[in-house]
């Protein structure tokens, strides 16, 4: 008996500690997009896109203009939202570098990180750390960061988030996962 609960002991001791890890940012390329993985990885005991919350990507040019910056604003609401987490990822959609980094990330604020991409680390992933992770306003987090649009303007970008709106409870139960896709296209000369 002692070597059956030993183990489970220690499992659920390490469980919150690194379930709160998580308040720092996820992994990587867990956008949802390109074949990657969402938050759903650990957090998957509610339905994808449940009904009762969202998640908006505001800022997002319809046509892009090679090398001009645009704020791009990632907001998740729900109610009973206590942490919120997010990763965004801009790449190509199409062309000869589909799927790689489209532009650069430039943050604005001290609430969200860059960090390199598993297995291609010219791709650049936005998150929230963990200041962000606090929402500001019960129910809804925001975050606001500037992407430079690629020196060509040669195919569209997609932009790929997943949200995390979280209850706090140090656990991947009980939050919902939310994901979105948005394209720019290059503007017309």
């Amino acid at each position: 008996m002692k070597r059956i609960v030993l183990p489970v002991a220690a499992l659920l001791a390490a469980l919150p500690i690194g379930a709160a890890a998580f308040k720092e940012g996820p992994y990587p390329n867990i956008t949802g997009g390109f074949g990657e993985r969402s938050c759903r990885v650990c957090h998957n005991d509610n339905p994808l896109n449940a009904p009762g919350g969202s998640l908006s990507v505001d800022g997002v040019p319809a046509a892009y203009s090679a090398g001009e910056r645009y704020p791009i604003t990632v907001t998740i609401r729900r109610d009973g939202l206590r942490r919120g987490g997010f990763e965004i990822a801009a790449r190509f959609a199409g062309g000869r570098d589909k799927g790689r980094q489209a532009g650069t990330w430039t943050l604005r604020d001290a609430r969200a990180q860059l960090i390199p991409g598993l297995g291609d680390p010219t791709l650049t992933f936005v998150q929230h750390n963990l200041a962000g992770s606090r929402p500001a306003t019960p129910g809804q987090n925001s975050w606001t960061i500037e992407w430079r649009a690629p020196s060509a303007a040669q195919a569209p970008v997609q932009f790929n988030v997943a949200a995390n709106a979280a209850n706090n409870d140090d656990s991947p139960l009980g939050d919902y996962i939310y994901i979105k896709a948005v394209r720019s296209n290059p503007a017309k000369p």
